[in-house]
């Protein structure tokens, strides 16, 4: 009896994340989804596009701002622009910060705390290698080509704690004249944990396209590849049509697909507002059906 308890409180436990969605296998071995558990699979695959993003942007962007207006430094700890440190090294010893193509940075971050490019405060602790394939930067416009290796990095924001391990490839192009602002994340391999959750996904094969207007913040979004994680099971998602909207508001127009070895569920954005999704079940048509729901309810 008292096996059988302590068997059933493990159980339990393990099943809490993203409001307590309780399921007793992976959902890599069910076909008969409820509509609660399709929403938690549609919020943890285009929240990871968030955190992806945000993971991006704070490194590089957050690592210009701290920069800023610094010709020259040491090895010795650098105050953060909101608080915090930061440690850099770069491969060849010197202490410019010119940063060209070949050079490796090595950055210790230690609680540093910043307000990264159209994001709210976050903090980083941990360490990253940034290897910088292109860097390059006039009156017109900025392009910075690089490789981010993530080494048990903390990242802090409003979204909780992330835990970031592996590999990111980063391309930042930016058209001054035209406000425009593309960005593509590109990864084999990265292991997000959600420390607050105790929740932990991997992603493989994953790029995401984003560009935004930085005069009126209206954004478009490209995201595919596959996710793992132990609740949900094996994911695979592309994006049909483009994801659209403004600021920090939800997507308004767009296709979005994500499936599993059962069902196919395909998110359509009514407005910021509504979403549909559709249910499509690769065995039982019955199954099939549209859930109208709102971007509030799946937690968005």
């Amino acid at each position: 009896m008292k096996r059988a308890m302590i068997a059933s409180t493990i159980v339990f436990v393990l099943t809490l994340f993203a409001g307590c969605i309780i399921v007793d296998d992976s959902l890599d071995y069910r076909n008969d989804l409820s509509d609660y558990e399709v929403k938690k699979i549609v919020r943890k695959v285009l929240l990871s596009q968030n955190s992806i993003n945000r993971a991006g942007v704070v490194t590089s962007d957050g690592l210009e701002k701290i920069i800023t207006n610094r010709s020259r430094y040491l090895h010795d700890r650098v105050p953060c622009n909101d608080g915090g440190y930061v440690t850099f090294t770069l491969s060849d010893g010197t202490v410019s910060l010119t940063l060209t193509t070949g050079d490796l940075l090595h950055i210790e971050y230690d609680d540093c705390s910043y307000t990264p490019l159209y994001y709210d405060q976050s903090r980083l602790d941990g360490s990253i290698d940034i290897h910088y394939n292109q860097n390059i930067e006039d009156y017109r416009s900025k392009l910075l080509d690089f490789t981010i290796d993530y080494y048990d990095t903390h990242l802090y924001s409003r979204y909780g704690t992330l835990r970031i391990d592996g590999t990111m490839g980063v391309h930042y192009d930016e058209d001054y004249e035209r406000h425009e602002l593309k960005l593509i994340f590109s990864s084999n391999r990265l292991v997000i944990d959600n420390r607050d959750r105790y929740d932990q996904d991997i992603f493989s094969n994953i790029v995401l396209h984003y560009t935004i207007d930085t005069a009126t913040t209206a954004y478009t979004y490209e995201y595919s590849g596959t996710l793992y994680n132990s609740y949900l099971g094996h994911l695979t998602f592309t994006t049909r049509d483009a994801m659209e909207g403004y600021g920090d508001q939800n997507p308004r127009r767009g296709r979005f697909e994500i499936s599993n070895a059962h069902v196919t569920l395909t998110v359509i954005p009514i407005d910021d507002y509504y979403v549909d999704i559709d249910v499509e079940n690769h065995y039982y048509v019955s199954q099939n059906h549209t859930i109208h729901t709102t971007w509030i309810n799946i937690g968005l």
